[in-house]
């Protein structure tokens, strides 16, 4: 693993958007690990171990307390810095994404979010933060699928973040990737072995199951939890989906 642990429950300190012309100095030894992803320009880290080259499109890890020197010319960069209850490595390290434009998205959206400091904003912003460890976890460990997601990472996004609240279709989620729509079953169904659709209506199904089982909502109001224009189409789907009625599976251990 990238960060060498499956529990990082971290503390954001701050997001930064920097660019200069050229530098070529000591870092100050800092109480914060910092995790920064390069919009541009090339970087050398000089360090006790060595050294190490961060190109356009790279995410480096700094530890918490680690001395560099920092050689580079012209760079604009993200960089969050943030502490840990866990360990985390002990060293600088690099990862070169396979999916920078995904990466740079996320960089982004979690330093508008830090700058516009909305309530909540705290939560807002880890929750950001958790998605690119999840994602440079995955690039680390080298999944196959990876090369699909950088072309269909903004509507597998969309997908988990509003299927249930909005009806998404397959025209839409092509045109945030700016593809079309045959493309978008193409590349799905190569990384996911299914179609948009049945992804969609799997989670639709599991966030449904989990509502039922909880005891705390009705099957109307589950129906509606869910986005569904009523009770009996929602009913409908359900059983088609799993063979059960909503009250079977409301009472089901």
């Amino acid at each position: 693993m990238f960060f060498k642990t499956n529990d990082i429950n971290v503390k954001i300190l701050s997001s930064l958007e920097l660019s200069w012309e050229r530098r070529n100095d000591s870092s100050d030894v800092r109480p914060y690990h910092a995790l920064s992803f390069r919009i541009s320009g090339d970087a050398t880290f000089k360090h006790n171990k060595g050294q190490l080259i961060a190109k356009t499109g790279d995410i480096v890890f700094v530890p918490a307390l680690y001395p560099y020197k920092l050689i580079s010319g012209s760079e604009h960069l993200f960089v969050t810095h943030f502490t840990s209850d866990s360990p985390l490595p002990d060293t600088i390290k690099k990862i070169s994404v396979q999916n920078a434009s995904y990466f740079k998205n996320k960089f982004e959206d979690l330093h508008a979010a830090w700058q516009k400091k909305e309530p909540a904003y705290e939560h807002e912003c880890k929750s950001i933060f958790y998605k690119i460890v999840t994602n440079i976890e995955r690039n680390y460990l080298g999944k196959k699928n990876f090369k699909y997601e950088d072309k269909i990472g903004a509507a597998i996004d969309y997908i988990h973040e509003k299927y249930a609240s909005e009806n998404i279709s397959v025209e839409q989620l092509a045109k945030l990737c700016n593809i079309s729509g045959a493309y978008l079953r193409k590349m799905f169904h190569q990384r996911f072995n299914q179609s948009p659709q049945s992804y969609i209506n799997k989670l639709k199904v599991q966030y449904a199951t989990e509502l039922l089982k909880s005891g705390y909502y009705s099957v109307s109001e589950v129906s509606d939890m869910c986005n569904f224009q009523n009770i009996y189409y929602f009913s409908s789907f359900i059983k088609k989906e799993t063979g059960l009625s909503p009250m079977q599976i409301k009472h089901t251990n």
